[in-house]
This record gives C-alpha cells, structure tokens and sequence, in this order.
C-alpha cells in the first residue's frame, strides 16, 4: 500500500479574509510558489481556531482540484503589527496583489518584494523607497514594466541633462524644455539604478508608478488611498 503524500508547506500572507458558512472563513493568500490563491479555512472563526490577521507570514498547505482550495494545515509566525501611516501602506500594497494579480500566477520575486515592504514598514523609516521597489517589482512582473534609462521613441539612453514626459504603455518621450510635469533625466537614470534616496528621485519613482498603476486599475478607486486621503485631510483641520 502506496503511502499519501502530505502537502507541500509553503510561506504566504493573507491579503483578505471573508466569511464563509457559519464558522468557516474564505483567506485569499498571497504564496511564495503559486502567486494569489482562494482557500477555505473550516473553523477559521471559532475561539480554538482564532483568526489569523494580515501582515502575518505563515506557513501554509491546502488541497483540492478547484480554484478554491481547502487548507489542510496553516502555522502562522508572528504578526507583523503595523499602524498609522503603515498600516494603511500595508493595506494599499495587499488591495494592489488581490486587484492586479490572476490567480496562480508564481511571482517569487514580486513576493519577496512583498516580503521585504512589510519588514520595512514594521522596523524601518525609509518604507517609502521600500514601497516604490514593490510597485515598480509588481508593474515588471505583470509585463509592464517601465524603461526608465531609455528613450521611447528613439531608443536612445536617456540624457541626464534634458527633460523628458512619461506616457503609460509607452515609456519616456524627450521633451525641448521642462515643464511642470516632466521628469530630469538624471533622475530616471537614478530610478534604473535602483538609487532611489534622493528625496526628488523618491518623489519621481512615485509619480510614475502611481501613473502606471492607475492605467491597470481603471476607473474603481482603491479603498485604501480613499482612506489615506481622509486620514491626511483630518490631520490638517
């Protein structure tokens, strides 16, 4: 008699959990090795159980032949406690995966991105550099990516002396002179060598990533900038 193979183990986060049945809940997980997945987790609200939150690394097994899987055993490490600012960064990073992303597309270096983001956001001051790597990571690996040392039109290496408009799905267009809107070329060619600690640099990575990202989102607006713009907005009255 053949014995059963257990599950394979693997680490993951939950990106959103939602009731399912009396007692059951619905975790949709971003894991190392098979990107986005739905699973059931039977009893995941009963007391013995407890709830496992978001931003927590686990280690995770499930199983079934549907896109919606069972999970047969989930061991979860310690959360990483986010709040303010990170909290809602770490919000807006879990609302662009469970947006953006197919389900059982293996992304590994998109989740160690991930990965690497909340670390910061728990123990770092410079999670905004950190945030913009995770974007820029998340906009390659959904194929498109953003050639910041390169002209489009042309094909020429950027000039770090002239100006330059971005076009999503296109890339860098030269400009004749700055505008209100233009990039300086020697801060796309810090953006391509991932040198991203000038404050100005930090600001154009933003601007960018964010222009990208909203062309993939299309008209629905993400919840937790709509949140972060209210908290910033009662900070100033």
């Amino acid at each position: 008699m053949r014995a059963s193979t257990l599950p394979e183990l693997m680490p993951a986060y939950i990106l959103h959990a939602r009731k399912y049945r009396d007692t059951s809940l619905i975790l949709e997980m971003f894991t190392q090795q098979e990107g986005r997945v739905a699973a059931v987790q039977r009893g995941g609200r009963a007391k013995k159980t407890g709830t496992v939150q978001p931003f927590t690394p686990l280690l995770v097994s499930y199983v079934g032949k549907g896109e919606l899987k069972t999970i047969s055993k989930l061991d979860a490490g310690a959360m990483h406690y986010l709040t303010g600012d990170r909290l809602l960064l770490g919000m807006y990073a879990n609302e662009l995966l469970m947006r953006l992303l197919g389900k059982f597309e293996k992304l590994p270096g998109l989740f160690s991105a991930y990965q690497s983001l909340l670390l910061t956001l728990v123990a770092d001051d410079q999670y905004q550099i950190q945030l913009r790597r995770f974007e820029l990571r998340l906009l390659d690996e959904l194929g498109y990516g953003v050639s910041f040392g390169v002209e489009a039109a042309s094909g020429d290496f950027v000039d770090p002396d002239k100006f330059y408009r971005f076009v999503p799905d296109e890339g860098f267009r030269e400009l004749s002179a700055e505008t209100e809107s233009s990039y300086a070329g020697h801060h796309l060619l810090a953006i391509a060598d991932d040198d991203l600690e000038a404050e100005a640099v930090e600001a154009a990575a933003r601007r960018v990533a964010r222009q990208a990202i909203a062309r993939l989102l299309g008209d629905k607006p993400l919840k937790s900038r709509e949140l972060f713009r209210q908290l910033n907005v009662g900070r100033r009255e």
